[in-house]
């Protein structure tokens, strides 16, 4: 971050260039005090791909450069569209402040440790907004109502396409985090032309949906949505992510089985021993927690944990010692794969170890990454085309969309993963050609 004057920050993005914040204009000074709040600054310790940077090492970056993105994808979006539509000027504020903090509940490891503790970031983000927080009273100062008006952007109100450019199949959010993720991992796979993407948006006041105007972009989010399906395929779901995540859920799952001793009261309540539901979470000592945080404890526990499966599970996830993970054919059954889990469990009882924590399953399919799948008009949760003749289509419906074979795609993974020390004796198994890819 830099400044030529008081009157300004600028923030030197590798993606987007400088992103500037004009102090002399009341959002954007609103938008400033946000990022200094400790909160947003929490998000430079939460890693952007979770564990990603186990398997691609440049992947370091973090959810606080995505959020400044995601505010300056809606910036541009808002200027588009107020060509056409001068009316959205009325709710830049919320919509820019929306994009902002749209991952601010986000704990350790991103979307990783979701499952194992029992906690939604939408949540959490909604809790921060709304709750005893530094963000919540910056946003009260300047609005009394805004804290809950930006609340309805996230469930789409008062329009649908106002929700739509913050979370949608083609918002601010995705057109940032693919371009991103691709830049950091190293591959052209979340190129998207979101120039291109933004040139075609339009909002139709009639049907209240944000649409892309056929004419001008159809073919661009066509090409957008295979590369997300590629960054699906080839980066989030990487098999070795899926180990990565497989080998923290078990020292979550672990930690939480035997307690260790000496554990700060924001780890515990994270860790959430007890399964409590979130509102018996103080919000304080979530937002303590944060990836340097758990790192910490786990490389305590890897060096002094009196509990030998917690030491070894956390040497390995320190150290890389990562734990070996096979994908299924799609076309193997659930009965198939039970008997599969079932030798690997009794191959580890001969190595002594338990195969709870030592073998197991690891599906791929979670929420940011799912593959295109149009819901109801009810949420905006689709892509909505604009022919020319100004019929609305939604696009799974279209024929340029129909016609690929991102119509046939599951978007589900499933791995056996295990310890490497029973890795030739998995090679060993009568059905491995034909059960794993």
């Amino acid at each position: 971050m830099s400044s030529k004057t008081t009157n300004q920050r600028t923030f030197l993005d590798p993606i987007h260039g400088p992103i500037r914040v004009n102090l002399l204009d009341k959002t954007e000074k609103l938008i400033a005090e946000i990022v200094d709040s400790k909160e947003f600054q929490r998000l430079k310790r939460i890693h952007q791909m979770g564990l990603g940077w186990f398997t691609f090492h440049g992947a370091e970056h973090t959810r606080f450069g995505h959020s400044l993105g995601a505010m300056q994808i809606a910036k541009r979006m808002i200027t588009h569209l107020s060509k056409s539509y001068p009316g959205i000027k009325k709710f830049k504020e919320e919509i820019l402040i929306a994009a902002l903090i749209h991952d601010i509940g986000h704990g350790p490891f991103s979307h990783t440790s979701e499952k194992p503790t029992g906690f939604n970031h939408e949540d959490w983000t909604k809790k921060i907004i709304l709750g005893k927080s530094e963000i919540n009273s910056i946003l009260k100062k300047y609005d009394a109502k805004l804290p809950q008006k930006i609340i309805e952007i996230f469930n789409y109100k008062p329009y649908k396409w106002i929700g739509q450019i913050v979370s949608s199949y083609v918002d601010c959010d995705r057109l940032d985090y693919l371009h991103r993720d691709s830049y950091y991992v190293g591959v052209p796979y979340g190129l998207t032309g979101s120039d291109r993407i933004i040139d075609s948006l339009d909002i139709d006041i009639k049907s209240k949906l944000l649409v892309i105007k056929e004419n001008v972009g159809l073919d661009t989010v066509v090409h957008y949505l295979h590369a997300r399906d590629s960054m699906y395929q080839q980066i989030y779901q990487h098999k070795k992510n899926l180990a990565c995540d497989f080998l923290l859920r078990k020292i979550i799952e672990r930690a939480k089985k035997v307690k260790p001793s000496n554990i700060s009261k924001p780890l515990l309540d994270w860790l959430n021993y007890e399964n409590k539901s979130m509102d018996k979470i103080e919000l304080s000592s979530f937002i303590q927690v944060d990836d340097f945080t758990v790192i910490s404890a786990i490389q305590e526990w890897a060096n002094n944990s009196d509990d030998e499966i917690l030491r070894d599970l956390s040497y390995s996830f320190i150290y890389r010692k990562l734990f070996k993970s096979l994908e299924f054919r799609s076309d193997v059954k659930a009965i198939e794969i039970s008997k599969i889990v079932s030798k690997a469990a009794l191959l580890c009882k001969k190595k002594k170890l338990d195969p709870i924590y030592y073998a197991g399953i690891e599906k791929s399919a979670n929420k940011p990454y799912e593959p295109y799948s149009p819901s109801s008009h009810k949420t905006g949760k689709a892509i909505f085309i604009k022919q020319k003749d100004g019929k609305i289509i939604e696009l799974s419906k279209h024929e340029a969309y129909y016609n690929t074979p991102l119509k046939h795609r599951s978007g589900l993974k499933t791995c056996l993963v295990f310890s490497p020390k029973i890795e030739s004796e998995i090679y060993k198994i009568k059905e491995f050609h034909r059960i794993f890819k």
